[in-house]
């Protein structure tokens, strides 16, 4: 999975694996809900067999609730120096576990909360698919201007 994503963009980034692994699959006694989550990967948020801009329907409510473009925060920051590139880490970091939590409650594409997909032992499926480079990809901060 290793999901970076942002309004127009998304880019492989291991600590956003790692984030939905500690907050779903680590904390979890679930032996189905590992294996299922081990098998999706990078899948669990992108489309197999597309480029990782497409993201499944879980993967874009992630990619709506992260402001701005990741990829150029990161690099801005990496630009100005390693603390600075350190700390928008932090933050972009914060604000994919907020959107994990955010996205529990919303149903996904097969009309099932995506909370109870996982407590299922299910991952998101290819259903809903978007390209985060499609000109009617909204952000959630793109969307509240209009």
């Amino acid at each position: 999975m290793a999901l970076l994503c942002a309004m127009n963009t998304c880019s492989a980034l291991a600590p956003f694996k790692k984030a939905f692994d500690e907050q779903y699959v680590k904390s979890s006694d679930n032996d189905a809900l590992k294996a299922a989550f081990k098998s999706a990967s990078c899948n669990t948020c992108h489309v197999k067999g597309k480029k990782k801009d497409w993201l499944n329907g879980y993967g874009v409510q992630l990619a709506k609730r992260i402001s701005g473009n990741a990829k150029d925060r990161l690099a801005t920051a990496k630009a100005i120096s390693t603390d600075a590139q350190k700390s928008e880490n932090e933050k972009l970091l914060a604000e994919l576990k907020k959107a994990l939590k955010e996205t529990e409650s919303v149903k996904s594409p097969s009309g099932v909360l995506f909370s109870a997909l996982f407590a299922d032992s299910a991952m998101p499926t290819a259903k809903g698919a978007k390209s985060v480079r499609a000109e009617d990809f909204e952000s959630d901060d793109e969307a509240k201007k209009n």
